[in-house]
This record gives structure tokens, C-alpha cells and sequence, in this order.
């Protein structure tokens, strides 16, 4: 009995120690001196052999020689406690948030995987389609809760003064000009500009957002967004002439121009789409483009497609028995999506709650 007390006060012990470190902003110091230098090397290093990327380790450790005293930060059961935890937020985060690496090591080091989750919601409950935008913009911040407060906030504002103008881009103008930092009056005198541009697009929204996203991370937002139609309208066009599908030309075409060399690209994409549409056919034809249309910008085309499929398959299996009516709709929808059931879900709800 007595062999399991060190264990259970290790990981009391890095519990505390993790909630110390996100309790304030995180410090930013210069050079260690030797002895928390070594102590830092020491909990980074049991981190990173429990599986915490190093990056992620690297930043915790130095956290706690900063802030914590030498006595609190204790020995080497301590610290593979707290790489444990944080592998555990780690492959959580990863698997419910589809979370990068980047968002990881600035995420985690504030925020418990509780925090990050929540967050995440109150900002798709800001906006469903952009509250990812939001929170990823929020957690970049050094008070992630604050800021996310706060680009709320001005988010809610912004599509507000932008639908006076352009209702059917205000959403994707603003979280385009809060994905790049770029001040809200900064946007709005944009926006008067970049209408001049997507005007002939007016048909298309979903172009008009790619460029405006596009756009908005240059900086001069008009020109990028000029030069970015250029390159599409060229694109269309060659790739109509090889006798692709004019819808399909379209879609490729505005894949292809936000890559460094857009005609090589283009031609891959052809080719990749080709692949797993006559693949899927076999089995979905009924979804074939569509899952030819997302699968094939991936690295693996083929593997996502039979991810794709699976998810497909599964959501349909799941609301046949909620809604038969609705579930290949519903799956054609979300199926792409990093949690499909749960996304199903959600938009099941909507679009249930809206024909009531």
C-alpha cells in the first residue's frame, strides 16, 4: 500500500503544477541560470519520452523554472506525470479539434483541454460556420479568454456594419479580416473596394469567399484579389479546353490558383479528381464528385476517399433510424468533417429546428 502513495501525489503534484503554470499569462524570460537551465532540460525530457511534441515541452518546462519555485517543481515521477497529462490533452485535442501541432504549443501551455474545448464552443456559439476562425485567433492571444471575449464581440459588430453593404459576404469578410489580424475600419474600407472586384462573381459566392480570404491575408487586398481572378479566370480556361467539365474547371481552377505554380497544380488536381471519382463510383456513385472534389487536394487521395466513404456510410447507418428522410443529405454534408457523427448532429438539429 505504501508503493502507491509517490505515484498518486506524482500526479497530484503535476496536476497543480499545470493549473499554476496556465493560471497567469505565460513569461517570457532570457537566459536561464545553469541550475534551472538543467531543471528545465530535465522535465522537458521526461515530456517528450512520454510523448509530448518538443516544441510543447520545451515551452511547458521553461513555464514552470520560471514561475515555479525549485522545491514545487520535485523529481522525476513529478515530471513524467505532468508529460502524461499533457499527452493525454494532446491526443484529445488532436482527436475531437482536429488541433495542429501550431495550435498545440501555443494552446496548451494556457489552457487545459477542458479550457480549449470550451472555448471553442462559446465561439462556435458566436458563429457556427467561423467560431473555429474565432477561437484559433483567441487562443493565439496571451489571455486566450479574454481575447476571445473580445473578437466575439467584434466579430458580431463587424458582420453587422458589413451586411449593410455586402449581407451575403458579410461573415466571410469579417473572419477573413480577423484570420489576418487585419483592423476591423481597415476592412471596412476594403470592402468598399473589393466589390468593385467580386461583382462579376455574384453568381458564385463561394469563388467570391475564396478570394476574399485570399485577398485578405495580402497587403493590399485589392491587387491580391485582382490578381488571384486573373489567375483562376486563365486557369478555367485551359482546363476547359483539355475538355474538363466546366463546373468541375471551376472548382479546380480556384483550388489551384492559391498554389505557387497554379497550372502544374491544376493538372495534378485533374488527374487525382479522375482517380477517386472512378473509384467511388463503383460503390456511391451517387456521391462520386463530391468525394472526388474533397479527397483529391489531399496528399493521399485514395486513403481519404475511403475515409470519406466510411464516415459517409456511417452517418447514414446512424440517421436512418433518427430521420430516413434527411440522412444522405445530412451525410453528404458532413462527411468531410473531423468528428462527422457529431457534426451530422448539429446540422441535423438546424436543419430540423427550421422546417418546424
Amino acid at each position: 500500500m505504501t508503493g502507491a502513495v509517490p505515484h498518486v501525489s506524482a500526479i497530484d503534484r503535476a496536476r497543480t503544477l499545470l493549473e499554476n503554470v496556465r493560471r497567469t499569462p505565460l513569461l517570457r524570460g532570457g537566459r536561464l541560470v545553469e541550475q534551472r537551465r538543467i531543471l528545465k532540460a530535465h522535465i522537458e525530457s521526461a515530456m517528450v519520452d512520454h510523448g509530448v511534441p518538443e516544441r510543447l515541452a520545451a515551452r511547458i518546462a521553461f513555464q514552470l523554472v520560471l514561475k515555479c519555485a525549485t522545491p514545487q517543481l520535485g523529481d522525476g515521477p513529478v515530471w513524467s506525470a505532468i508529460g502524461r497529462q499533457v499527452r493525454d490533452e494532446v491526443d484529445r485535442l488532436r482527436d475531437r479539434l482536429g488541433l495542429t501541432d501550431r495550435l498545440l504549443t501555443v494552446g496548451v501551455p494556457k489552457l487545459s483541454a477542458d479550457d480549449i474545448e470550451r472555448l471553442f464552443e462559446d465561439m462556435r456559439r458566436v458563429d457556427a460556420r467561423y467560431g473555429r476562425t474565432l477561437a484559433e485567433a483567441a487562443l493565439d492571444g496571451a489571455e486566450p479568454w479574454v481575447m476571445a471575449r473580445r473578437y466575439g464581440k467584434a466579430f458580431t459588430e463587424a458582420v453587422r456594419k458589413l451586411s449593410r453593404k455586402n449581407p451575403r459576404m458579410a461573415r466571410t469578410l469579417a473572419a477573413a479580416a480577423f484570420r489576418s489580424r487585419r483592423p476591423l475600419a481597415n476592412a471596412l474600407e476594403y470592402l468598399s473596394r473589393f466589390d468593385t472586384v467580386v461583382q462579376e462573381f455574384d453568381g458564385n459566392v463561394a469563388f467570391a469567399r475564396t478570394v476574399a480570404k485570399v485577398a485578405f491575408i495580402a497587403p493590399d487586398p485589392v491587387r491580391a484579389a485582382r490578381r488571384f481572378v486573373r489567375d483562376y479566370q486563365s486557369l478555367e480556361r485551359e482546363l476547359t479546353a483539355q475538355g474538363t467539365e466546366p463546373s468541375i474547371a471551376r472548382s479546380l481552377a480556384g483550388i489551384a490558383s492559391l498554389c505557387g505554380d497554379p497550372l502544374k497544380t491544376a493538372c495534378a488536381l485533374v488527374q487525382k479528381f479522375r482517380d477517386v471519382e472512378s473509384l467511388v463510383k463503383q460503390t456511391h456513385p451517387q456521391i462520386a464528385r463530391s468525394v472526388a472534389l474533397a479527397a483529391c487536394r489531399a496528399t493521399d487521395p485514395i486513403g481519404t476517399a475511403h475515409d470519406y466513404l466510411a464516415n459517409y456510410d456511417r452517418i447514414v447507418e446512424v440517421f436512418e433510424r433518427i430521420d430516413p428522410r434527411r440522412a444522405r443529405k445530412i451525410a453528404n454534408q458532413a462527411f468531410r468533417s473531423h468528428d462527422p457523427l457529431a457534426w451530422a448532429r448539429r446540422l441535423h438539429s438546424h436543419v430540423a429546428g427550421a422546417t418546424r
